[in-house]
């Protein structure tokens, strides 16, 4: 019994040793940095390495290769957030009719996958500028064996405002519009206490011109009908 205890260690042990490698080389790469302008953002979740099914020609670089069956169906979850991530969305892929099958989401952002070549694409829609923010794939092989659950390295998505996007053309029109809205509410308030003085300018203006003429029109008529001893006198 002892022998075949020993045996059996060996063969767990040896399992061990060459199972590790092959499990710890299947890893899921993401880019860095991806940035939305319009709300919409895509994420490439690579498979390392790549399905020998997918490789169309040879590989430029030259690495190990799948250690496992090509994947037929794909669980594909999207996690948001670094510390205590949360499941944004998750789609069912297979691979052979190359479909969509169940798709589960959360909030008003939608999420939609698809399988290119050894890459899971994720797309995200509805994305504003306060979902700024981390995003890991999570993938899982469903079938056939083995079952895997591999992680994503993270992927920093930078959604930028509406607002802030908005080309130069149609920014400066914008800001020469607010300009002008703000040039004609500046001159309706001073516009009309400028006709007020201008009309009372002209209404002082009259009365004095009337003054006068009713004055000297006074005098010339007090000289045409007074005596002409009494203008001599006037005059000395």
């Amino acid at each position: 019994m002892s022998l075949a205890h020993c045996v059996s260690g060996w063969i767990v042990l040896t399992a061990l040793i060459f199972g590790l490698p092959a499990w710890s080389a299947v890893e899921v790469t993401q880019p860095y940095r991806e940035v939305s302008t319009n709300g919409t953002a895509h994420i490439q979740c690579v498979v390392q390495p790549r399905l020998s099914y997918h490789q169309i020609q040879p590989s430029l670089t030259p690495g190990p290769p799948y250690p496992y069956p090509g994947p037929e169906e794909l669980r594909v979850t999207l996690l948001k957030g670094l510390r205590d991530p949360r499941e944004l969305c998750s789609s069912t892929l297979n691979l052979k009719e190359q479909t969509e099958t169940h798709v589960e989401q959360e909030g008003v952002v939608e999420c939609s996958a698809q399988a290119r070549g050894g890459t899971v694409e994720v797309t995200m829609s509805g994305l504003r500028a306060t979902d700024t923010d981390v995003y890991r794939c999570e993938i899982q092989v469903l079938y056939p064996p083995p079952y895997l659950l591999l992680t994503g390295s993270s992927t920093l998505v930078h959604v930028l405002d509406t607002d802030s996007s908005c080309r130069p053309e149609q920014e400066a029109q914008r800001q020469d519009e607010e300009e002008d809205d703000e040039g004609d509410e500046g001159t309706e308030p001073v516009s009309v206490p400028v006709v007020i003085l201008l009309i009372m300018i002209v209404s002082v203006l009259v009365v004095i011109i009337y003054f006068q003429i009713v004055a000297c029109e006074r005098g010339r008529r007090e000289t045409v009908g007074a005596k002409p001893g009494e203008i001599h006198m006037q005059a000395v």
